[in-house]
């Protein structure tokens, strides 16, 4: 998979390259709009209609019994709002998810409309755009060759597949962390090379420009990435991780521009992080989970080698059979060989480069869940500058090899990409869904009564859950949704077929069950959701 003087069929390979990257186009768009819309592309959706999340709880949260349709309204666009409206929504209920993303997908839809397929394109262009980011770092960190085999590489990773088809900021977030670090090493060969070779004076001067303008463009990729996601902090540790490495601990030109080039991110960062500062008791609030839920060690480290495995293969929801662990081992095991190997054969600024992705933010994240408790490493996509990391590491040292064993190499990556691809094409719940992965089939189990009633308590199930879920009911449907101050007067309302609870709290639903001669029936439950069915007492 190399350069064309380095190969003895150059079209074969070129056709082979093409085919790869156009597969990875195929598994973003298969079935792109038939996946759950889940709990948190809800709250896109809603943002990108030009809502809040205060305005539909506030209408529909207020215990009357509303069809199923004027739930569902609120995904729908409002032409009265403005995008500043949709930006000053997020300063105040949502500060932690800076704006970029949102601000895109609300032009987005106004260009091709709220359906679902529509929505998701925007994840899937940008993820696209990470394949000329890939081969640019490739090339920084080693060769033209590493760059096309990180492009391959990131076209069929079942990882960023999955999240090119989520309307979530990240894929456009995985596409800048690539563009950030292959910015970094830009600008310090830049600066490198200038100093160096500028010995006249106009020599000198192009070679500043040149550097300057170098750094500016790393400058403007890190604000571009803190206006996508706070979790960018990670790759500037890394980065700081890195230039001090790189220069020894002291003080330099690049060392010292780098310095500079943070400060104009950090500075520019400075209006939301300040919106962030006075609403930091509420972000604090929702992400306490993170560190209260705490789950032994064995599945903290178990969780952590799936979630790393899927960065080339994914072919399980969980480790729970043999071929399971023998299958995400070995692909755990290849990627940390590829980065030994690229320790071995890459140059230093490179090996620094990729040890300083991967292990920043597992500082972050894992090792405090280690230390002390908590989940903060769990879900995946927080780790995505990790999961970066390991594939340029892949990809670097598969260039290292030589050429046969390269070729069975890269053909083995690829073709396990493939596969998990193809796999999680045809599913409705993926693993990316988190908290609503029993939607579905909570929906038809619901869908099989004639004009339903679902009855929902705001404190205890993920409210996003209740407009997925009125997406999947049938038009005859009704939703109640209750807010706290009238669950203890709560009266089954009259005249109405088969009536289901969700998530209800154990408290609520004996007062239900109070009101003879009703009982309820558990029907499903997994860890974020329950349905129970309302049934007159004795009934089975």
């Amino acid at each position: 998979m190399g350069d064309p003087e380095r190969v003895q069929h150059p079209r074969l390979t070129a056709a082979a390259v093409a085919c790869v990257l156009a597969a990875g186009l195929a598994l973003r768009v298969d079935h792109l709009a038939d996946k759950l819309v889940w709990h948190d592309e809800i709250a896109t959706r809603i943002f990108a209609a030009g809502y809040t999340t205060d305005d539909w709880k506030e209408v529909i949260y207020t215990g009357r019994v509303v069809p199923v349709a004027e739930v569902r309204a609120y995904q729908n666009p409002n032409p009265d709002r403005t995008t500043w409206q949709v930006i000053d929504g997020l300063a105040r209920l949502d500060p932690q998810h800076p704006p970029l993303y949102y601000v895109l997908a609300r032009l987005w839809v106004g260009l091709f409309g709220m359906g679902t397929g529509a929505l998701r394109s925007l994840s899937v262009l940008a993820s696209l755009l990470g394949l000329p980011a890939a081969w640019w770092l490739g090339r920084e960190l080693a060769s033209r060759r590493a760059g096309w085999i990180a492009a391959l590489l990131w076209s069929v990773s079942p990882f960023f597949v999955l999240y090119a088809q989520e309307a979530r900021e990240y894929a456009l977030w995985g596409t800048e962390i690539l563009v950030m670090c292959a910015a970094l090493l830009r600008a310090m060969r830049v600066t490198e090379a200038g100093a160096r070779g500028a010995s006249v004076e106009a020599g000198a001067t192009a070679a500043a420009g040149g550097a300057i303008g170098a750094w500016a463009l790393y400058a403007l990729s890190v604000i571009v990435g803190l206006y996508t996601s706070f979790s960018t902090v990670s790759v500037m540790l890394a980065h700081t991780l890195f230039v001090i490495a790189r220069a020894r601990a002291r003080p330099n030109r690049v060392s010292l521009s780098a310095a500079a080039a943070l400060a104009v991110a950090v500075l520019a960062f400075v209006p939301w992080g300040l919106n962030l500062a006075r609403s930091f008791e509420a972000f604090q609030a929702s992400m306490r989970w993170s560190k209260e839920i705490v789950i032994p060690t064995f599945d903290l480290l178990r969780i952590f080698a799936l979630n790393t495995s899927r960065t080339v293969v994914d072919l399980w929801p969980d480790l729970d059979s043999a071929a399971a662990w023998v299958v995400d081992g070995g692909a755990c095991a290849a990627m940390i060989a590829m980065l030994f190997l690229a320790a071995r054969r890459a140059p230093r600024a490179s090996v620094w480069m990729l040890v300083t992705l991967v292990v920043a933010p597992l500082l972050m994240l894992l090792l405090p869940d280690l230390l002390w408790g908590g989940i903060r490493s769990v879900s995946g996509r927080y780790l995505t500058v990790t999961w970066v990391g390991l594939l340029m590491a892949s990809a670097v040292g598969l260039d290292s090899l030589t050429r046969s064993a390269r070729a069975w190499a890269v053909g083995l990556f690829v073709a396990a990409g493939l596969v998990s691809g193809l796999s999680n094409a045809r599913q409705e719940v993926v693993w990316t869904k988190g908290v609503s992965v029993g939607v579905p089939k909570i929906a038809r189990q619901i869908n099989t009564s004639t004009a339903p009633l679902v009855v929902a308590n705001i404190e205890v199930h993920h409210p996003g859950n209740m407009l997925a879920l009125a997406n999947l009911l049938r038009d005859d449907a009704t939703l109640q949704l209750l807010p706290v101050a009238v669950e203890n007067a709560y009266a089954l309302p009259e005249s109405h077929g088969d009536v289901y609870l969700i998530s209800p709290n154990p408290q609520f639903r004996a007062r239900v069950e109070a009101q003879a001669p009703v009982q309820t029936r558990l029907l499903y439950h997994d860890l974020f959701l329950e349905l129970w069915k309302v049934e007159a007492s004795g009934a089975r």
